[in-house]
C-alpha cells in the first residue's frame, strides 16, 4: 500500500447531476457501478492531501453516498457559477496545488495527472511561475487541469464574464496577459488526441459501455492503467460497436430475441429493444440473459448518433419502412434471414436458416451459425416405430395462429397415453384452464429450451430455430402451418408437416408416417459443417466498409441497385451515371509495394511483373499505336508528352518511347519508380493520384496523352480523379485506358461468379456500351473501343463441349467472341472535347 505523504495538492472532481444532454450520467451505471465512482477511483491514485467532490445543492444528497465509499468529502456549491463554487471550497481548505478532473470521464490517465502535477509544481520552484498547465494531446476525456489555489482566487476576483464564471479553466487561459498558462505536449505514451473517453451524450456513453466490457473480457480490474484504456479504445470492439436490431412483434415469437441476446453476450454487441416493443415474453427473456451474464448496459432503447456509428444487424424476420427510415442511415446496414421487399436497402444479407423466397441472393448462406444443442438423443431411438412417450409443442410462446389447443387435442387423442408438453405466453392464461385430459401440461417459455429438446419424442413447433435444433436433437420434428410462407418452407426443405390449420388425423397421420419425421436424415450435409462464431462473424462484417459510387460521390437517399452479392462485397449500379461499384467490402485496403507485383502477380499469371516486362510492353506498343492514330499527323517525334499513372515498373513508358513520345509517370510503390528512376532512366515520381502536382514535379501542367493501364478500377475517389486527369490533358488529347469488362463473357455468362473473382481492390466494373455518357461528364468522348481478354474457354458452349484449343468450335468462339466484343477486359481511347 503507497504511503502518501504532505503534498500541499487537492483533487477537485466537478460534477452535477443537471446535464441537458444526458441528464443525471454521473450516476448513470457503468459495468455496475456508476460513472463517478470510476472517476473517483482513477484519482484517487493521484497523490494529495484533500480529494473532493464540488457539486450543487440539488445533487449534493445523491452524490453523498459514492464519495464517501470513495474516500471523498462532498461540497456543494452554486449550480451555475461553477468558478465561484471551486472558490468556496478553496476557502474551506489549506492548499497549494489544485488538480481539476470532471465527473464525465471515467477512463482519465491517473498516470498523465500525476506526471502533470509534478510538472505544474517544477515549474513554480525558486523563481520561476506557472498559474495553470494541462497536458494537450490526450483522448479527450482523459486529461486533468492543475493550478493555483490562489492564482484561482484572484482570477475569479478579476473577471466577471459569464463563460469564465460557468466554467473554471478560462479564468486563466482567457486571461494570458495577467496568467502564466501552460498547453504542454503531453509525452508520447500519452498524446492520443484523436481518441474520445468522455461522457457527453448517450453515443459517448455506449462507448463507454463498450470499453468497460471489453477490460472485462480481458479481466483488467480498475482503475485502468493508460496502457489498457489505449488498448481497449484501438480494439475493434470499441472502434467498431454492433447493435442488435431482434424483432419484438406479437406474433414472430422470441427465436429473434434470442438469437441477438446470446450473440450479444458471446460478442459485447448492444441489443435495441424499442420502448414500443409488442411481444409480451421481452422482458422475462432479456432477464433470463441478464441472470446469465448479459450486460443490462447492452440493452438499449435508442440508436447512437454520427458521434459513435454502430453496424446495424436486423433480425426482424420482415423489415418495416419505418425501420428502414430509423435504422439505415450512414451506417454499414446487415440483416440475417431477412424476409422483406427491402433487401436493396441492406449492405449484407446473411442467412442463417435456409429461406423460402430465391429471387434474392444473400452474401452468405451458412447454417454452421445455428448453435446446435449439446443434448441429442441416442441414435438408437431415432425409429418412427419406438412408442412416443413425449410431446412438446412449441409455437413460439405467443401461437398467432392459434394452434396449440388443436394441437394439443390431435396429439392426445392420437397418444393418448403420451405427455403432452404445451409451451405458451404469460397472456394465454386460457390455456391453463384447459381440462383437456391428465396427460396435457401447458407450461411458460422455458429457459435454455434448446438442451432440453432430446427429452421429447415428437416436437410440433413451426419452420425456425427451434425446428433445426429439435432436428439436430434427434426428435421427430412436424412443422405447423403457422403461416402460408412457413407452410412453403415445410415443403421446400422436406420436413415432415401438418397441412392443415384444424390438424386433423389424417394430416397428422401422414405427418407421423412421412420419411422426413426424423430430418436429421436429409439435413446431416448441412447441420455436420463446423460450428461457426456468429459473434465473430458479425465483428468481421461490424469492420466493413461502406462505400457510394465513386464517380458521383454521394450515398443516394434511395439505395442504388444490387447488382450482385458475395461473401465478402456488395455491388451495386448508381442511379445517377450507371456505374458499377463496390458498396460494401470486408476486405482490407491492398498495399500496393513491392509484394503486389512480385509474389501477389505470380500467384495470378505465373511469373512476377518484372518477368513479365517484354510481353506486357508488346501490349503497350500496340496501345501505343492505337493512341498515334487518334493523335493524329505529326504524333511521331518526341514533342508529344505522355504521362501514364500507375506506371509500376515502366514497361508502357518504354513502349512510349519505342513509339516517339516523351514519357513521364508516376506511382505509389517507391519500388516501382525506384526501377523506372534507376533503369530505365525515365522521369518518374512516386506520388498517389490525384493528389501530384505535374508542374512542380516535370515543368508541365497538360500533356498530349494520359493514360491508366488496369489502374482506373483501383479509385474509391474516381470523381476526382477524372476531374484530375481533365484538368491534365490538352483540348484535343487522348486519354486512354484499359481495364476489366462488366460485358465480357464472364460476366454475361455467369454474373454473379464474375464479381466473386473480380479482385477485391476493383471498386468499379466498367460496361463499354455506358463509357461515353460517363466520360462525357469529365469532358472527354469515347473515340475507339478495344475489346481484349477474349478466352473461349470460358464460354458455356464450350466448356459443355469440352472443345481444346484449335478445334473448329474453338477457332469459330474465338471469332463471336471477338465479333461481339466478349472480351473479359476492354481498352477505351477517348478525346478531350
Amino acid at each position: 500500500m503507497m504511503i502518501k505523504t504532505k503534498t500541499n495538492r487537492t483533487v477537485i472532481v466537478q460534477c452535477r447531476l443537471s446535464s441537458t444532454r444526458l441528464p443525471g450520467k454521473a450516476l448513470k451505471d457503468l459495468g455496475g457501478k456508476p460513472v463517478l465512482s470510476w472517476v473517483l477511483s482513477s484519482m484517487k491514485k493521484v497523490n494529495a492531501d484533500h480529494y473532493f467532490v464540488a457539486t450543487d445543492e440539488a445533487s449534493y444528497e445523491a452524490l453523498l453516498p459514492v464519495c464517501r465509499e470513495y474516500g471523498f468529502e462532498c461540497f456543494a456549491g452554486s449550480l451555475n457559477d461553477v468558478l465561484d463554487r471551486f472558490v468556496s471550497l478553496l476557502n474551506t481548505v489549506k492548499t497549494q496545488t489544485v488538480i481539476r478532473a470532471t465527473a464525465d470521464n471515467p477512463f482519465l490517465f491517473y498516470e498523465a495527472a500525476e506526471e502533470s502535477a509534478a510538472l505544474f509544481e517544477e515549474k513554480n520552484e525558486g523563481k520561476s511561475h506557472c498559474d495553470y498547465l494541462t497536458y494537450s494531446g490526450l483522448p479527450h476525456g482523459s486529461g486533468v487541469e492543475v493550478f493555483s489555489a490562489e492564482s484561482l482566487k484572484k482570477a475569479a476576483g478579476e473577471t466577471s464574464d459569464p463563460y469564465d464564471h460557468e466554467h473554471v479553466g478560462p479564468a486563466f487561459y482567457n486571461h494570458k496577459d495577467r496568467y502564466v498558462c501552460e498547453f504542454v505536449p503531453a509525452p508520447r505514451r500519452f498524446n492520443f488526441p484523436e481518441l474520445r473517453t468522455t461522457i457527453d451524450t448517450y453515443s459517448d456513453y455506449l462507448r463507454a459501455v463498450s470499453i468497460v466490457n471489453y477490460m472485462n473480457s480481458k479481466g483488467y480490474e480498475g482503475p485502468y492503467t493508460t496502457e489498457q484504456i489505449l488498448e481497449a479504445c484501438r480494439s475493434n470492439s470499441v472502434k467498431y460497436p454492433v447493435v442488435l436490431v431482434p424483432s419484438v412483434v406479437k406474433g414472430h415469437g422470441t427465436g429473434h430475441l434470442r438469437r441477438c441476446l446470446s450473440t450479444a453476450a458471446q460478442g459485447g454487441f448492444f441489443v435495441y429493444i424499442p420502448d414500443d416493443k409488442t411481444l409480451t415474453e421481452t422482458d422475462s427473456v432479456i432477464a433470463e440473459y441478464v441472470a446469465a451474464g448479459l450486460s443490462q448496459n447492452q440493452i438499449i432503447n435508442s440508436i447512437p448518433d454520427e458521434s459513435y456509428l454502430p453496424a446495424i444487424v436486423t433480425d426482424t424476420f420482415e423489415l418495416t419502412e419505418n425501420q428502414l427510415k430509423e435504422l439505415s442511415k450512414n451506417r454499414s446496414f446487415i440483416s440475417i434471414d431477412e424476409g422483406s421487399r427491402f433487401t436493396d436497402y441492406c449492405d449484407y444479407l446473411l442467412d442463417i436458416i435456409p429461406s423460402y423466397k430465391c429471387e434474392r441472393i444473400a452474401n452468405k448462406t451458412e447454417s454452421g451459425f445455428i448453435t446446435m444443442p449439446q443434448n441429442v438423443r441416442d441414435p438408437a431411438k431415432l425409429d418412427s416405430g419406438k412408442k412416443v412417450e413425449r410431446v412438446l409443442i412449441c409455437l413460439g410462446g405467443e401461437d398467432p395462429a392459434n394452434l396449440t389447443i388443436p394441437a394439443a387435442k390431435a396429439f392426445m387423442k392420437k397418444f393418448p397415453e403420451a405427455k403432452i408438453t404445451a409451451i405458451v405466453s404469460n397472456e394465454q392464461s386460457p390455456y391453463v384452464d384447459y381440462a383437456g385430459g391428465p396427460n396435457i401440461e401447458f407450461i411458460k417459455p422455458v429457459a435454455g429450451l434448446r438442451e432440453k429438446l432430446f427429452e421429447y419424442d415428437i416436437v410440433a413447433t413451426h419452420y425456425g430455430l427451434t425446428a433445426f435444433e429439435a432436428v439436430y436433437a434427434g426428435c421427430g420434428v412436424i412443422l405447423l402451418p403457422t403461416t402460408n410462407l412457413h407452410k412453403k418452407l415445410a415443403e421446400k426443405y422436406n420436413f415432415a408437416y401438418v397441412g392443415d390449420k384444424s390438424i386433423s388425423d389424417s394430416s397428422l397421420d401422414t405427418a407421423l408416417c412421412s420419411e422426413n419425421l426424423y430430418a436429421k436424415q436429409f439435413l446431416e450435409g448441412d447441420l455436420k459443417g463446423d460450428k461457426k462464431s456468429l459473434s465473430e462473424f458479425l465483428r468481421l462484417l461490424a469492420n466493413g466498409k461502406r462505400m457510394c459510387c465513386p464517380v458521383c460521390g454521394i450515398m443516394p437517399s434511395q439505395p442504388d441497385e444490387v447488382i450482385s452479392r458475395n461473401e465478402t462485397r456488395t455491388y451495386r449500379r448508381c442511379s445517377k451515371c450507371g456505374m458499377v461499384y463496390m458498396a460494401f467490402t470486408t476486405i482490407e485496403d491492398k498495399k500496393y509495394q513491392k509484394a503486389y507485383f512480385f509474389e501477389d502477380y505470380k500467384k495470378q499469371y505465373g511469373k512476377t511483373y518484372e518477368e513479365d516486362f517484354d510481353s506486357i510492353k508488346a501490349q503497350g506498343m500496340r496501345r501505343a499505336g492505337v493512341i498515334k492514330t487518334l493523335c493524329g499527323p505529326g504524333s511521331a517525334g518526341t514533342e508529344k508528352n505522355l504521362f501514364d499513372i500507375g506506371c509500376a515498373y515502366g514497361p508502357f513508358l518504354a513502349a512510349a518511347v519505342d513509339s516517339g513520345f516523351n514519357p513521364f509517370g508516376t506511382d505509389i510503390s517507391d519500388d516501382a519508380i525506384s526501377y523506372v528512376q534507376k533503369t530505365l532512366k525515365y522521369p518518374a515520381v512516386c506520388s498517389a493520384f490525384p493528389e501530384i502536382d505535374t508542374a512542380e514535379e516535370f515543368g508541365i501542367a497538360q500533356f498530349d496523352v494520359v493514360t491508366m493501364w488496369y489502374v482506373i478500377e483501383h479509385f474509391k475517389d474516381l470523381g476526382s480523379v477524372l476531374r484530375k486527369v481533365s484538368s491534365l490533358v490538352k483540348k484535343g488529347g487522348i486519354f486512354a485506358f484499359s481495364t476489366p469488362s462488366g460485358e465480357g463473357i464472364s460476366a454475361v455468362s455467369d454474373k454473379d461468379h464474375f464479381y466473386q473473382i473480380s479482385p477485391t481492390d476493383h471498386y468499379t466494373i466498367w460496361e463499354p456500351g455506358r463509357a461515353d455518357s460517363i466520360l462525357r461528364q469529365f469532358g472527354f468522348k469515347v473515340e475507339r473501343i478495344v475489346s481484349t481478354g477474349h478466352h473461349p474457354e470460358r464460354f458455356p458452349s464450350i466448356k459443355k463441349s469440352g472443345a481444346k484449343p484449335g478445334s473448329l468450335k474453338w477457332k469459330l468462339t474465338d471469332t463471336l467472341s471477338r465479333a461481339k466484343k466478349l472480351g473479359d477486359t476492354v481498352e477505351i481511347y477517348c478525346k478531350k472535347i
